[in-house]
């Protein structure tokens, strides 16, 4: 009897191991051995192993990464089989083609592999969810950036939509504060910025006029936001911000609350299977030292926002749209909500790789579920009213959004 229970336990250990995923086993993608390596097939097994590791959102993603392996693995051999042959290695078309079709479907919108060629050494960067964004039949055709937004902004001053405003720049980033006085004398308070890291800024002092101007157009923003006596609404335009730093929210929602907001619960892997997660763990944004509650005050708040609304971007503006007197018009953002750290030596998720190696990955750190619309990574905010560019260029949420305060 014993001899049978022994044969019976070590038949079902068989059968366990045997059913047991690839995305099970353990590999340390950032150890320096699994970084030096000299064929496609091992780039290739190491991202992958990588990703299934370190990959926070395989509990909402439908990629099956098993089947990728199986299907992509044979045509990375391919490639190692064809330089065994005559030495010739892919050309860029081929390389990157492979590495789309491998994380096409992955949800993550923060996600860029960096790939360098074994044997070339040239460098290529695949981006899966600017595929994803840049297939949305809203986007075809537009143009995102800066300078497209500073177009924008100039037609506004044409037009009377803004009395007046000023440009600041620092480094890569721009951003501008703008005025706009309505018929009956009542103020509103516009601010785009192509990024957020205003906590930071404000602490600085700018070396260069452009520099300092960036820092006052924050400034001159937030207080007249507090300040205005006769404030008629706050613009806080969003569109083609590549997002930043999340403790902004204390800035552009904690400023003007009196109570902090539950916006969202995150969680984290905490070991290397795919579903090691962390308890999910509230996300609040606190109230600002200084403060103004539009609820009471009853001013609404406008948030403009576009595809290229990343991020940062997107967190403000979905939690903005929920305010009782928030409102976001524009266009579905581009889904990129996972916070991005640098601890995954401490923690199983976000970044891996070198950057002086054969392949880093760039991929989010935290899983975020919103309270009011849960996981919505990959899929974008979507606005209380839809304003396409595509049909009503920049000016059509501008214009929007200035009806609405006037209105309010």
């Amino acid at each position: 009897m014993k001899k049978q229970l022994l044969y019976i336990a070590a038949c079902v250990l068989l059968v366990l191991t045997g059913c047991r995923q690839k995305g099970d086993i353990y590999v340390d993608p950032n150890d320096p051995m699994n970084l030096n390596y000299s064929t496609y097939a091992k780039q290739f097994d190491i991202i992958w192993r990588g990703m299934n590791m370190y990959y926070v959102f395989w509990s909402e993603d439908s990629t099956d990464w098993d089947a990728v392996y199986k299907t992509m693995k044979p045509k990375f051999e391919a490639l190692d089989n064809d330089y065994e042959v005559d030495g010739s290695t892919p050309d860029s078309l081929t390389f990157v083609k492979l590495y789309e079709d491998a994380a096409s479907t992955l949800i993550d919108h923060h996600l860029v592999l960096k790939v360098w060629d074994v044997h070339t050494k040239k460098q290529y960067v695949i981006r899966p969810g600017n595929m994803e964004v840049a297939s949305r039949e809203y986007v075809a055709g537009q143009k995102y950036g800066k300078d497209v937004m500073k177009e924008a902004i100039q037609d506004y001053l044409d037009r009377k939509l803004l009395d007046a405003g000023s440009w600041g720049e620092m480094g890569d980033n721009a951003n501008f504060f703008g005025i706009r006085t309505l018929d009956d004398g009542r103020k509103v308070a516009y601010l785009w910025q192509s990024s957020y890291n205003m906590t930071e800024t404000l602490k600085k002092e700018g070396s260069t006029p452009e520099e300092n101007v960036f820092i006052n157009n924050i400034e001159a923003w937030l207080d007249m936001c507090l300040t205005e006596t006769r404030l008629a609404g706050i613009i806080l335009d969003n569109r083609c911000n590549k997002g930043g730093m999340v403790k902004d929210l204390k800035l552009v929602v904690g400023s003007f609350i009196d109570e902090p907001i539950h916006y969202a619960d995150v969680r984290y892997k905490e070991g290397s299977g795919r579903y090691d997660y962390t308890d999910w763990i509230p996300s609040y944004v606190d109230t600002a030292e200084t403060r103004r509650n539009l609820e009471k005050e009853n001013i609404p708040y406008i948030v403009l926002t576009n595809a290229y609304s990343i991020s940062m971007a997107e967190a403000s503006s979905q939690v903005i749209k929920n305010l009782p007197t928030g409102r976001m018009i524009g266009e579905r953002t581009f889904g990129a909500h996972g916070q991005l750290l640098q601890y995954n030596t401490i923690l199983h998720d976000g970044t891996f790789g070198s950057q002086s190696g054969n392949h880093y990955v760039y991929t989010s750190s935290v899983q975020v579920r919103f309270t009011n619309d849960g996981i919505l990574e990959g899929k974008g905010i979507t606005p209380t009213k839809a304003i396409y560019q595509a049909e009503e260029g920049y000016l059509g949420a501008m214009n929007k959004a200035l009806d609405y305060i006037k209105a309010y």
